[in-house]
């Protein structure tokens, strides 16, 4: 009797299993839809900045206008340079004929001079499957004295007292050394 339970019960069981496996199936066959391309306008992709201080930050926003019926997905943002970063979370969903926004963020820390970058988005567009868009400025070091790389890093650590602290340890928390572990066996 208990054999004859055990596998009713199974029976059962496998039953509402492979139904649930069925109806999902169905869903999501049902629910496969193609991405249909987009039209999109950039709003200035190709922008000249004014001279920028050396260690500060620009922030670039480009204005994409959906023009078409099928809504737009960003779902990569690429750019040229690692001091050039997105602001926005991907994706980026601009609906039809609606204006987004894809913002990015220049660090100047590791520049000096004429800099152009571009920024590429990639995503399901018309005539493509990226978009381009470019600006350039130059970034001016202080005018008393020019710092290298390392000097500028410096200067920003400084500046972030938390994130060194955090980093390195207070000064009690550094320890010490004795002029044991430095001495030499003269042989």
């Amino acid at each position: 009797m208990n054999y004859v339970a055990f596998n009713s019960t199974y029976m059962s069981a496998l039953k509402r299993l492979s139904g649930c496996l069925l109806i999902l199936m169905l869903l999501l066959v049902s629910c496969q839809k193609e991405l249909k391309p987009a039209t999109v306008i950039i709003k200035d992709p190709v922008r000249h900045y004014y001279p920028v201080l050396q260690g500060e930050q620009l922030y670039v926003s480009y204005e994409i206008e959906n023009t078409s019926d099928n809504p737009l997905f960003i779902q990569e943002i690429q750019t040229t340079c690692g001091c050039v970063t997105a602001r926005e979370r991907l994706p980026i969903v601009i609906l039809p004929h609606k204006v987004g926004i894809v913002g990015v963020e220049f660090n100047t820390i590791k520049n000096s001079g004429y800099v152009c970058h571009y920024v590429y988005c990639y995503g399901n567009f018309q005539d493509s499957t990226y978009i381009e868009m470019q600006f350039d400025t130059n970034v001016v070091p202080s005018a008393d004295y020019v710092h290298d790389y390392e000097q500028l890093w410096q200067e920003f650590e400084n500046s972030n007292k938390k994130v060194q602290s955090a980093k390195d340890g207070t000064a009690s928390q550094k320890g010490y050394t004795t002029e044991d572990q430095y001495s030499f066996s003269e042989e």
